[in-house]
């Protein structure tokens, strides 16, 4: 008998395949990322297709088929948020990105999970409310070097003490530049990314 559960989950990234399928990469709380296929999502008469978009927080049903998951049902969770402003959509973007090219399959994460909703629900997202999802991200995972880390005790004090006010859970935004932090973060990023990230290019030339 096929296994299937009911998930909270957020759409990292859609496609369109086929004539009617809808093709998922979800972030979910209860298993991870994960794939899933849903098939028939784009038809008039579907239920779930517009749900199906990415960044959108649902409750997905899930059901495992031989060839992967396959969606067999979803709706919105509330709040629902308005469609985000194209600058917003594009930083929001990059934090995906790093999420695909990061996370591994059907691990879960509760805590990175709530770290994307919570970055989803801000009013308005800036430059270094990325930086800062991707500190808090590199330290769920364990990689970022800890705060009495001589890399840290060499950083500028204005760059210490942004990275300590973003572990502690502060989204800022008009702040100097951050040369020492932003180094820091690419190349942990690529060391353990399994993909090339291009959002951010896409973000600084639309700026």
């Amino acid at each position: 008998m096929p296994h299937s559960r009911t998930c909270e989950a957020i759409v990292l990234k859609s496609y369109d395949i086929g004539e009617a399928d809808r093709f998922l990469i979800l972030l979910t709380r209860e298993c991870g990322r994960l794939a899933a296929r849903a098939p028939g999502a784009r038809r008039l008469k579907s239920r779930m297709g517009g749900s199906l978009l990415s960044l959108e927080h649902l409750s997905v049903e899930i059901k495992e088929h031989n060839e992967g998951w396959l969606v067999a049902g979803a709706h919105p969770l509330p709040p629902r948020r308005p469609p985000l402003p194209l600058t917003d959509f594009l930083l929001v973007t990059q934090a995906m990105e790093l999420l695909l090219g990061l996370l591994h399959d059907e691990e879960p994460l509760p805590e990175i999970f709530d770290l994307t909703l919570e970055l989803l629900r801000l009013p308005e997202h800036e430059p270094h409310h990325v930086l800062t999802f991707t500190l808090r991200l590199l330290s769920l995972m364990g990689v970022l070097p800890e705060a009495q880390d001589r890399y840290f005790a060499a950083l500028p004090a204005d760059e210490r003490a942004f990275v300590e006010r973003s572990l502690n859970g502060a989204w800022q935004k008009e702040v100097c530049p951050l040369p020492h932090v932003n180094r820091l973060c690419r190349q942990l990023i690529e060391e353990h990314s399994t993909r090339a990230l291009h959002a951010e290019q896409v973000t600084a030339a639309c700026g």
